[in-house]
């Protein structure tokens, strides 16, 4: 693992000593981030991680500019090119917290401090990942403030616990639904749905994170003039379901092949969202 705080490259004897424990990430979430995948000695889908952080900064009144985060990006390209080679693949990690501070919640005025992580991939694959068993979530996700609606801050302890209650189940991912019972999105991951004919994605105006990938794949569905809509789903439709995928930074597409729903199991239709990712060309994504 390669890690720069603030341009300055930590090495791997460092790692101990990297946070204090009276950092404001560490004490209360305090900051945010975003997770890319590395390849072709970018990362990519920058612009959209760094529209990401334009909204983020603000919305958590976190002081660090956008240059800052180009110009460190920069340096630390280089150096992955340096230690690991040009034909480089793996995920690079991109956080902001606000540093240390005072015991309380008030803020202190105070540059944020900016990490990259990067974690090499010694396995590299174009297939298109199948996650055998998705189930139903039914603990719902919470409505955040207005404030902080979209925002993907360090506090993931909703995630964290959904993790767990979907791995004793056997799961590698699951559905999450909002308290009206509306789907919104994955545990890591955004879903889009097949119902009727027509691919779906949820309404994330009250819940969820309106991730890189997602926007990336409605952009191409905009282009390619495939059929969608972006609508509020509710738990109750999954029984009609045909297909399902879901996607995030590090994944373009990963296919459903069996639901866990409140009726039993539902096998899914691969070949559907095989299509849709040959339409969409995201083998340039993978």
């Amino acid at each position: 693992m390669l890690i720069q705080k603030n341009a300055k490259m930590i090495s791997d004897h460092e790692h101990q000593h990297l946070i204090s424990i009276e950092d404001r990430g560490f004490l209360y979430g305090d900051g945010c981030f975003s997770t890319a995948h590395y390849g072709r000695g970018e990362i990519q889908l920058w612009q959209r991680h760094l529209a990401r952080f334009e909204k983020a900064i603000p919305a958590l009144c976190l002081n660090c500019d956008m240059d800052r985060i180009n110009t460190d990006k920069e340096n630390f390209l280089n150096q992955i090119s340096a230690q690991y080679g040009e034909n480089a693949h793996g995920t690079i990690k991109i956080l902001i917290s606000r540093g240390q501070g005072q015991r309380g919640y008030l803020p202190p005025d105070q540059d944020a401090d900016l990490y990259f992580y990067f974690y090499p991939q010694t396995a590299f694959t174009t297939e298109i990942p199948t996650l055998e068993k998705v189930g139903l979530m039914d603990q719902a996700l919470s409505t955040p403030m207005q404030q902080l609606r979209g925002i993907k801050s360090l506090n993931r302890l909703e995630q964290v616990i959904l993790k767990h209650h979907a791995d004793q189940q056997d799961w590698q991912e699951a559905l999450c639904f909002d308290q009206h019972d509306d789907l919104v999105e994955g545990i890591s991951s955004n879903c889009f749905v097949y119902i009727n004919g027509q691919w779906h994605t949820p309404d994330l105006a009250l819940a969820g994170i309106d991730g890189v990938m997602r926007q990336e794949i409605l952009s191409r569905m905009q282009h390619f003039q495939i059929a969608h809509q972006i609508r509020k789903i509710k738990r109750s439709e999954l029984a009609s379901v045909q297909a399902i995928f879901f996607c995030n930074s590090l994944h373009s597409m990963q296919i459903v092949q069996t639901l866990i729903d409140d009726n039993g199991e539902q096998q899914l239709n691969r070949a559907v969202c095989e299509s849709l990712f040959q339409q969409l060309q995201l083998s340039d994504l993978s």
